[in-house]
């Protein structure tokens, strides 16, 4: 079961969660509301977890669309778009790893672009052919030692937490939006590991155990660098990688350990949005899922030359346009309450 904990967590866990920009624009920006949404999205991931859990283990799911298909019921062309748009998202994920992977060693070593995403990608592609089992032993060995380094990371900067007595409370409703879309995106890439585990997991108790241990430790992690970034909110708002300023203060030795643990993210991070990917594609027999999996991985070695910004501005914006939406709805329902509101008052007068 510890097992299945360290994959979901790294699965979750990615360059955006461990380099803190991740938190630092879905929840510090809102202040006490930001620490409110972070909680309540944290458990949102527990809860859908464990339901889901408890459709693949019911239903004996072994393939996406047989999950979509008990979600939204049996519609071909639903099901169809579903799996495309999942499809299609856990492959800018998996490429956008790829490349913030070599745009660490660009920017710490002033290594080439092409060495990092080689590496990566070579990694990733003898990891797809492990399945499942290749990603549990990735994630079993380096994940303890992530949650170990952001234990420590926060402990060095206890101070930091004195940093709750400055936050300041603005009501508004973005918070919950932006909690509800970082739950929503980290879902989609978790989905199809969690079919992937189901092997891991025989019963109900055991799916509790580890949707409450993932909720627990993704809220412990969370709580830490929502802190730390808070401390130096100032100084980090503007960087792509926060944690690595942070990790800076406390000695270079802090830095690269920092910088290792983001790298490891990111690999683990990577795995799991190639391999749900690859497994969406439940029908292909052996030799034409390796041909897939080092077809993705030369994509995304071709393509991480763009730049990790650059792939980020592609995903990002998609949040922002949806989390726009959701305000723009919510404005306007507002609106209209406060209008009808107004016109009951009215009739009351009135007579």
């Amino acid at each position: 079961m510890l097992n299945s904990v360290f994959v979901i967590i790294g699965t979750i866990i990615g360059a955006g969660f461990a380099s803190g920009r991740e938190i630092l624009t879905f929840f510090n920006v809102y202040n006490w509301y930001g620490f409110l949404g972070l909680i309540i999205s944290e458990i949102i991931i527990g809860f859908v977890i464990y339901k889901s859990f408890r459709i693949i283990i019911n239903y004996n799911i072994n393939t996406y669309p047989q999950f979509i298909d008990k979600i939204v019921g049996k519609s071909g062309f639903i099901n169809t778009v579903f799996c495309n748009i999942i499809n299609i998202f856990l492959l800018i994920s998996f490429i956008i790893m790829v490349a913030g992977f070599s745009a660490y060693f660009s920017q710490e070593f002033n290594i080439p672009y092409i060495f990092g995403a080689t590496l990566i990608a070579v990694l990733s592609f003898f990891t797809f052919l492990k399945s499942i089992d290749g990603i549990i032993k990735i994630n079993s060995f380096f994940i303890p030692f992530l949650i170990f380094i952001i234990l420590l990371l926060g402990i060095k900067n206890f101070n930091c937490f004195s940093s709750l007595d400055t936050l300041t409370i603005e009501h508004n409703f973005n918070w919950f939006i932006s909690a509800s879309l970082y739950a929503s995106y980290n879902l989609i890439i978790v989905f199809p590991i969690l079919i992937g585990l189901k092997k891991c997991i025989s019963n109900f108790k055991q799916a509790k155990i580890i949707s409450i241990c993932v909720t627990f430790i993704l809220i412990l992690l969370a709580i830490i660098l929502f802190f730390l970034i808070e401390f130096y909110f100032t100084e980090v708002y503007n960087l792509e990688l926060p944690t690595i300023f942070i990790a800076t203060q406390s000695g270079n030795f802090y830095k690269y350990v920092c910088g290792f643990v983001i790298l490891g993210a990111i690999f683990t991070t990577a795995i799991s949005s190639g391999y749900g990917f690859l497994r969406n594609f439940n029908s292909l027999n052996k030799k034409h899922y390796t041909f897939l999996a080092f077809s993705i991985c030369l994509l995304s070695i071709a393509l991480s030359n763009i730049g990790f910004s650059t792939l980020l501005s592609l995903l990002y914006p998609i949040l922002g346009i949806l989390r726009s939406i959701s305000n723009h709805i919510y404005h306007q329902t507002l609106k209209w309450i406060q209008l009808l509101s107004a016109l009951k008052e009215l009739i009351a007068l009135s007579s």
